[in-house]
């Protein structure tokens, strides 16, 4: 089940987190996306916010929160079955999506928070199952402090496997560099109880 949640209010929170956060995306070769024209090495914050609410269109919300309600209805039975199943422990059921067209792709907020992106051309419902995937996963992440990166190969790793094997799920250009560590230690270990795979990981990174 999922609720989904816009607005301009939500918008500027968006933004506002971004632009905390902006050193760590450049870092690591994120390029969040802002209203048109704008510069945020120039622009003040006010006038980003003011440029957000001059091409707010509100209807682009509403279609795109029918058209996920739609698709997730279709699938949702089925994944979180698979999904429950590939980690071994029981899941959430209930997500809040908050709709956006500003930052990174996705990203996700503990414990059942995920943001949606879909104002870029790479937008895919897949990102919202993508962001579910982190959120079940993250305490391990937290435990074993995997890194950015390594995470990141990990869920696509899930979402490619079987039984849930998306079809036609992407498999980012992030973390490929991780791969050769990774994804052996994944084909091995990735199994309940998932921990083992997770401290298998940091052994052979460590």
């Amino acid at each position: 089940m999922i609720n989904i949640q816009y607005s301009i209010k939500l918008e500027k929170l968006r933004i506002k987190k971004t632009l905390e956060k902006i050193g760590w995306y450049e870092k690591l070769g994120y390029r969040p996306r802002f209203p048109q024209n704008i510069d945020i090495k120039i622009d003040s914050v006010n006038s980003i916010y003011n440029a957000l609410s001059n091409e707010y269109e509100e209807n682009d919300y509403l279609n795109t929160a029918e058209e996920i309600k739609q698709k997730f209805e279709k699938i949702e039975k089925d994944f979180f079955t698979k999904l429950q199943d590939v980690c071994g422990k029981k899941i959430k059921r209930k997500y809040a999506v908050i709709l956006t067209k500003y930052g990174v792709g996705g990203s996700y907020s503990m414990p059942n928070t995920i943001i949606y992106n879909f104002g870029m051309k790479s937008s895919s419902f897949d990102t919202i199952l993508h962001e579910i995937v982190h959120l079940v996963i993250e305490p391990y992440i937290k435990k074993y402090l995997i890194q950015q990166n390594e995470k990141e190969r990990i869920v696509d790793l899930i979402l490619k496997s079987e039984p849930i094997a998306l079809k036609n799920y992407k498999m980012q250009e992030r973390g490929m560099e991780d791969a050769k560590i990774i994804d052996p230690i994944f084909k091995k270990y990735f199994n309940p109880p998932i921990n083992k795979f997770f401290k298998e990981l940091k052994r052979a990174r460590d």
